[in-house]
């Protein structure tokens, strides 16, 4: 069963490679709802315990005996929103840096403690992208760009 879903994730991933314009990858469930993958992050699907498991993480482990298919298309099935280019956007970069992206050119991104100091004063760059350096301390702090703002706990 395994070496068969594996073939099969195969067969049809290579198929979408000569497909420019497949984007997503969709789980359907029996029960009717779908969950779209981006292939642009280059989803990791694997086989677990009776679980057809995508990216390794339990909160996209979906039970065998509940997937009616899997397939790919050009569009998200699952109905969740894309967001738009408007839309600012915080990435994790990793343990001590977050990414500012969509912002507009010039942007200052400003990080603060709980206090209200004033830690990092970055500005986006042209693609709109600033990256910032959060402090090795574990606390609370505020990013704020483009009258917006978020809290981040560093545990």
């Amino acid at each position: 069963m395994n070496k068969k879903i594996l073939i099969a994730l195969a067969l049809i991933g290579g198929s979408f490679c000569a497909n420019a314009a497949v984007r997503y990858m969709t789980v359907e469930q029996k029960t009717g709802e779908k969950f779209s993958f981006l292939l642009m992050e280059k989803p990791v699907v694997t086989f677990s315990e009776g679980n057809l498991v995508v990216n390794g993480s339990a909160a996209t482990s979906y039970a065998i005996s509940g997937v009616k298919n899997y397939h790919f298309t050009d569009d998200d099935q699952s109905g969740v929103e894309i967001f738009g280019a408007d839309v600012l956007r915080i990435v994790e970069v990793d343990d001590n840096k977050v990414r500012v992206e969509n912002a507009q050119a010039g942007t200052q991104v400003l990080l603060f403690n709980a206090s209200g100091v004033l830690l990092v004063d970055a500005v986006a760059d042209q693609t709109g992208s600033a990256v910032v350096t959060l402090p090795e301390q574990k606390g609370v702090y505020v990013l704020a760009a483009d009258k917006k703002s978020i809290k981040l706990i560093r545990k």
